[in-house]
C-alpha cells in the first residue's frame, strides 16, 4: 500500500523512473491481482461442476470418427417340417430348410429301402412345410417275367379278383360298375400324369368319381 500512495504523489516521467526502478517490487504486487482475477474468472465463467473442462478434438476428420454401425443380421431361413414314411429305412418327421428336395429327405430317413418303387416319385422335387411324402412299395406283381413282359399286363390288370387302376387298360377300367369309356381314359390319362394311385380313395382325384361313385365301386378295384 505504501507503493500505491507513493504513486499518487508523482508526476509522469517521475512515475515512470520510478517504476523501473521499482520494478520488482511492483512485480511482487501485480503477480498475485493477476491470479487472484483469473482465478475469480474462472471461478464465474466456468462449468457448471466448477471445474474447467477442456473438449479435446480429434484430428481425425468427422467420418473417420463416426463410429461405423455393425451390419444388420441376415434373416434366418425358417424351418419347416416334413413327414417322410413308407419305403424308408427311418420314416419320421425332419427338419428341413426352404429349397430342400425329395431326395434330401430321403436321405434323412436312412434312404430307401430294397422294395421302394421309385417310378412313383420325383426325388428332384422341392418339398413344402407341412408335406405328407409316402414312398410306394413295390408289389409282387411289379417283377417282370421271364419274357420280360410285366406280369400285370398279362392278366389286362386283374389282380385277386379285383381291378387294378394303376395297371388295367380301357376296356378292363370298363369292367368296373359305374366306369364308362370316358372315366376310363380319364383313369389312363391320370396315372400318366400324376402317377400311379397309393390308395384307392386317391380314384376320387378322376372328375367325376365322387363319394358316393367311390363307395359302389371300392370293393372291385384295388392298387
Amino acid at each position: 500500500m505504501k507503493i500505491i500512495n507513493s504513486l499518487k504523489n508523482k508526476n509522469i516521467n517521475d512515475l515512470k523512473n520510478y517504476i523501473i526502478d521499482n520494478k520488482d517490487q511492483l512485480k511482487t504486487v501485480a503477480l498475485p491481482l493477476i491470479i487472484g482475477a483469473a482465478v475469480l474468472f474462472f471461478w464465474i465463467y466456468g462449468s457448471d461442476n466448477g471445474e474447467i473442462t477442456i473438449e479435446q478434438q480429434s484430428d481425425l476428420p468427422a467420418a473417420e470418427q463416426a463410429v461405423e454401425a455393425p451390419p444388420p443380421d441376415e434373416p434366418s431361413k425358417s424351418v419347416m417340417y416334413v413327414d417322410i414314411s413308407g419305403a424308408v429305412k427311418s420314416p419320421g418327421v425332419y427338419p428341413v430348410s426352404e429349397g430342400t428336395r425329395l431326395f434330401e429327405v430321403i436321405e434323412m430317413a436312412g434312404g430307401l429301402q430294397k422294395n421302394a418303387d421309385i417310378d412313383e416319385i420325383n426325388r428332384a422335387e422341392p418339398v413344402c412345410d407341412g408335406q405328407k411324402i409316402i414312398v410306394g412299395e413295390k408289389t409282387a406283381n411289379d417283377g417282370v417275367g421271364a419274357k420280360g413282359v410285366n406280369q400285370q399286363d398279362n392278366n389286362k390288370g386283374i389282380m385277386g379278383g379285383k381291378v387294378n387302376i394303376n395297371y388295367a387298360d380301357s376296356a378292363t377300367l370298363q369292367t368296373i360298375p359305374g366306369i364308362g369309356p370316358t372315366r376310363a381314359e380319364s383313369i389312363i390319362e391320370y396315372r400318366q400324369s400324376q402317377g400311379k394311385f397309393i390308395v384307392i380313395e386317391d380314384i376320387k382325384n378322376i372328375t367325376g368319381i365322387g363319394d358316393k361313385t367311390f363307395e359302389r365301386i371300392k370293393e372291385y378295384i384295388t392298387v
